[in-house]
């Protein structure tokens, strides 16, 4: 809440005092750090949380969170993993990683005519107070920024989400993402299970190696992320 002056405040959608022009609300800033073993009992904490465990579908204990993540935090895995901090506050967990490293996820992403030159992200919002306010829209698409010259090759980014996951492909299209296709993949991860969604942002210009889209046919939409 903006205080333009000593012991007077102007509420969102009411009149500032008279001669005051009312201060724009600024977002409070969103940052990324790489994540440590320090953060996995946070980790352990959101992956219970009732809004984040049908989507992140994850074993929650220490001992599996240090089997998934430890190789990431010790370089020995490609993938690169973030946590979200606002105002210093850790509130999520975000990371990418390149479809070349992963194969088999590459070819089960490519049913839905995505290039082979891509990046995937997955995203959470662990603190269930700050859901709902705007917070994913502004993460991803922060994050999306920083991940455009981090992998300079790669022709778009693609995210898959389960159908019923809401709030999370509606986060996805204010950042620009677009439906590609809607069905179940072939993959193995529990988080995956299920009808999903499959979001494409492409890269802004031309494409960075156009050959790279995949050939596969798209069918038409239906009309773990978290």
């Amino acid at each position: 809440m903006e205080q333009p002056g000593r012991g007077e405040t102007v509420r969102a959608g009411g009149t500032p005092p008279r001669g005051r022009v009312p201060l724009p609300m600024i977002p409070a800033p969103i940052a990324f750090r790489p994540l440590t073993r320090s953060d996995f009992g946070t980790l352990s904490r959101w992956f219970s949380a009732p809004h984040v465990q049908p989507w992140w579908r994850e074993p929650a204990d220490l001992d599996a969170i240090e089997a998934r993540y430890g190789p990431p935090v010790d370089g020995k895995d490609p993938t690169e993993v973030f946590v979200v901090e606002r105002s210093g506050r850790p509130i999520g967990l975000i990371q990418r990683y390149r479809f070349a490293d992963n194969r088999a996820w590459q070819s089960a992403m490519s049913v839905a005519g995505t290039p082979h030159n891509a990046a995937g992200i997955d995203y959470l919002i662990g603190s269930n107070d700050l859901i709902g306010i705007g917070l994913g829209p502004q993460a991803i698409g922060r994050f999306v920024e920083e991940t455009w010259p981090r992998y300079p090759d790669i022709a778009a980014i693609v995210v898959n989400v389960d159908m019923e996951n809401r709030r999370s492909w509606r986060a996805l299209e204010k950042v620009g993402f677009q439906r590609a296709w809607t069905g179940e993949l072939d993959s193995d991860d529990p988080s995956d299970a299920g009808m999903n969604h499959v979001y494409v942002l492409r890269r802004p210009g031309p494409p960075a190696d156009p050959a790279g889209w995949s050939r596969v046919p798209r069918s038409r939409p239906p009309g773990r992320t978290a």
